[in-house]
């Protein structure tokens, strides 16, 4: 059973149109990846070398708190702003004395990187004050017999207690990062010609009944599944690391273990991880939600006799449930839509929970929960449509 996995994997993976198509996609993919950082730098090469100057900015004032680099960063400002309050400076760039050659920007950096630090500084102090009136709401609700609010706020406060940030970098790329899902649309792009003929060809070129008479005939449509689902995760490492190095390398990307909420709109992330777990988080829920789309197709391929018809079939169902998704914000139909697990923006940003048999529940579990039986569920009928199928 393996070897046949491994031989359908294969037969996926090394189609001429699919290694085309990969390498068209790879190659579509950084540049677009590059694209979205020249527009972060600016077109005109001395604003884009001005920029690329503040990622050195950055890293002199990286790392572990300590007084120098604060009492530095603020000096830095204050020397800045005194020089443009006064008129002391020129709209040419490579300014002399500055940081990035010119002295607007070398202010207008200091003051965000000194506004980063004094919000991160007292993040530990923020949370301890959030979990301190979690922890009193609890009590009154206790106290009023209201079980449901006073579970959500003693969820509140385990969420956010001890909660501390020790260190300072730039996360200007990791925010980029996290925005970016072009690869995403790539995958499904790709998944269309590669998992439509993988039941439909059998019938296009008669082999079905041929197919149906060897040894392993009932457990072949098991192991088709299997494989196609291996063929995507192996398109998604393949993008999704090359999307890291991407960033990483363009941005500078540093302080993979700060935690989550030093991120750009994740500063009350229900999330008690690193950034590094949290991108493997990302990582691992865009394949899971690949994974669903991709057994539609499948499903669709071991109804079929012709592959175009899973294909076309399929790039509709897929177009309408990424369309779909912007008009179904907060209803039940957005928990089952698979497309939730990577456009939706918000789901861990903020502390959002539902109501789970009187227990608060984190809304980001829902689409989770929903996705696997969803797999479940279409791999089975994958496997009764193939095996019921006229030979």
């Amino acid at each position: 059973m393996t070897q046949i996995i491994v031989f359908e994997c294969k037969k996926l993976l090394r189609n001429r149109l699919v290694l085309f198509l990969l390498l068209l996609f790879s190659t579509l993919n950084f540049y677009r990846i590059d694209s979205e950082y020249r527009r972060f730098t600016g077109a005109d090469p001395d604003s884009h070398a001005a920029i690329v100057r503040t990622f050195q900015v950055y890293a002199d004032v990286s790392g572990e708190w300590n007084n120098d680099t604060i009492r530095y960063v603020t000096e830095e400002y204050k020397k800045a702003k005194a020089n443009v309050d006064a008129g002391n400076f020129s709209t040419e760039p490579n300014q002399p004395d500055t940081h990035t050659g010119y002295i607007f920007l070398d202010m207008n950096i200091f003051e965000e990187i000194r506004d980063e630090m004094d919000t991160m500084y007292h993040y530990e102090n923020a949370m301890a004050a959030l979990v301190e009136k979690a922890e009193e709401n609890a009590r009154f609700y206790d106290e009023k017999w209201n079980p449901e609010l006073a579970a959500q706020n003693r969820l509140i406060a385990e969420t956010y207690r001890g909660r501390k940030v020790t260190a300072f970098y730039d996360t200007r790329g990791l925010n980029a990062y996290f925005k970016y899902d072009f690869s995403v649309l790539l995958i499904m792009l790709l998944m269309l010609p590669m998992l439509s003929p993988l039941f439909a060809r059998e019938h296009e070129i008669d082999m079905h009944g041929l197919l149906h008479l060897t040894q392993h005939a009932g457990r072949l449509p098991l192991c088709k599944l299997a494989a196609g689902m291996l063929a995507i995760c192996a398109v998604s490492v393949l993008f999704f690391t090359e999307d890291f190095l991407a960033f990483r390398f363009l941005y500078h990307i540093r302080g993979l273990s700060q935690p989550v909420c030093t991120l750009d709109g994740f500063f009350y992330t229900p999330l008690n991880l690193s950034i590094g777990a949290f991108m493997l988080l990302n990582a691992a829920l865009k394949t899971l939600s690949l994974l669903v789309l991709g057994t539609v197709c499948m499903a669709l391929s071991a109804a079929a006799k012709k592959e175009l018809i899973p294909f076309g079939i399929s790039a509709a169902v897929i177009f309408l449930l990424v369309v779909g998704n912007a008009f179904l914000e907060g209803s039940v139909l957005q928990i089952l839509n698979p497309v939730t697990l990577f456009s939706d923006k918000h789901l861990f940003r903020g502390f959002q929970t539902v109501s789970v048999f009187g227990k608060p529940c984190f809304r980001y579990v829902l689409p989770i929960a929903a996705a696997v039986p969803e797999l479940l569920l279409l791999t089975a009928v994958t496997v009764f449509v193939r095996k019921r199928r006229p030979r």
